[in-house]
């Protein structure tokens, strides 16, 4: 591209096209070009293109006029066309980008007006959410507990007294393992005296009504730990076959339940305590329920404080109704009989009629 015209002092413009955008024609008006004058090309520098710097012309150094401009923006004759090398023709624009217009710009949405107190009623229900989540929760673990402990109490425990009965059976087959007397017509000898320790078992208890294999053994004792054995002898009441009131207590609904089916007894039904040289067979004669509160049931005459008494009676408690401990049923016998062990001789379990 040319520059001034010949003997012009600026020399050749050399037009940057990284520096200065090319001008696609005469500012309007004709008026003279000045300000940013672009730098002179320096050998020196290489492929480098430095970055384009403002130059003020010395005072009364004339800028190009769009005159002088004008010839270089017209195509050159054909016989001596001018050299621009590695340059850009002005008359050459650069493509202009086709960016859309404003208006065309899709409209960003406007916010919707939050409603009032819609945010307080999302939040609120977000917590009441989380709450019956946890109520939820909670209740299921507490169902689980209980029937976890349900099932101990009802099924656990019983596996528990099987193997503690099984032991005490055996420690009182060992105690009578003496040879029995042979039966005799006279009345028995009278009975040596018992005097079992707390928690430690001293007969067997036979109810033919409850079954051929219902025989549990006796504790001494009524606490806890020893209704965990077994049923429980009152202590302070007469012993078996003794004048006064033999108490026994024991579980209905856990611990093997020894006394699950006690309201199923009829007057009549033999209850039969086994010791270590004979059986006494008591009479079952009435039953009741009472509160709990009811402990005139244990004196030596039952329900009748202060009387001396003159019989052998046997009383047995338990809780009732069964899975509750509301009341208490009371079942009353009397001494029928006893009858001494001897060889080949049973327990004296008579028919039971319906």
């Amino acid at each position: 591209m040319a520059g001034a015209a010949d003997g012009d002092q600026i020399g050749e413009y050399q037009s940057d096209p990284l520096a200065d955008p090319p001008l696609a024609g005469p500012p309007p008006g004709g008026a003279p070009l000045a300000g940013r004058v672009p730098r002179q090309a320096d050998p020196r520098d290489g492929d480098r293109r430095a970055a384009p710097r403002a130059v003020d012309p010395p005072s009364g150094w004339p800028g190009p006029t769009a005159g002088d401009l004008q010839p270089s923006m017209a195509p050159a004759a054909a016989a001596d066309p001018p050299v621009t090398p590695d340059l850009l023709a002005v008359s050459d624009p650069p493509a202009v980008l086709d960016l859309p217009a404003v208006s065309d710009l899709p409209a960003s949405p406007e916010p919707q007006p939050v409603p009032l107190g819609q945010g307080g009623r999302r939040r609120r229900a977000r917590i009441g959410g989380a709450v019956v989540r946890g109520a939820g929760e909670l209740l299921i673990t507490l169902g689980l507990v209980v029937a976890l402990f349900l099932a101990y109490e009802l099924w656990i425990t019983d596996i528990f007294q099987a193997r503690t009965q099984s032991r005490l059976h055996n420690k009182l087959a060992a105690t009578w393992a003496a040879p029995a007397r042979p039966a005799a017509p006279a009345p028995p000898p009278p009975a040596a005296p018992l005097h079992p320790a707390v928690g430690e078992g001293f007969a067997e208890l036979h109810i033919p009504r409850l079954g051929a294999g219902y025989a549990p053994v006796i504790v001494e004792g009524v606490g806890e730990a020893q209704l965990q054995e077994g049923p429980g002898h009152y202590p302070g009441t007469a012993m078996p076959g003794e004048i006064g009131n033999f108490v026994v207590s024991g579980h209905r609904t856990t611990y093997g339940k020894p006394f699950n089916e006690l309201d199923e007894l009829r007057p009549g039904d033999p209850v039969v305590v086994e010791v270590s040289d004979r059986y006494y067979v008591y009479r079952m004669t009435r039953a009741e329920v009472v509160a709990p509160t009811r402990l005139d049931v244990t004196y030596p005459v039952p329900e009748q404080a202060g009387k001396v008494p003159t019989a052998a009676v046997m009383t047995m408690t338990t809780c009732n109704p069964k899975y509750s401990a509301k009341t208490r049923l009371i079942v009353f016998a009397k001494l029928d009989k006893t009858v001494m062990k001897a060889p080949g001789v049973g327990v004296p379990f008579e028919p039971v009629e319906g």
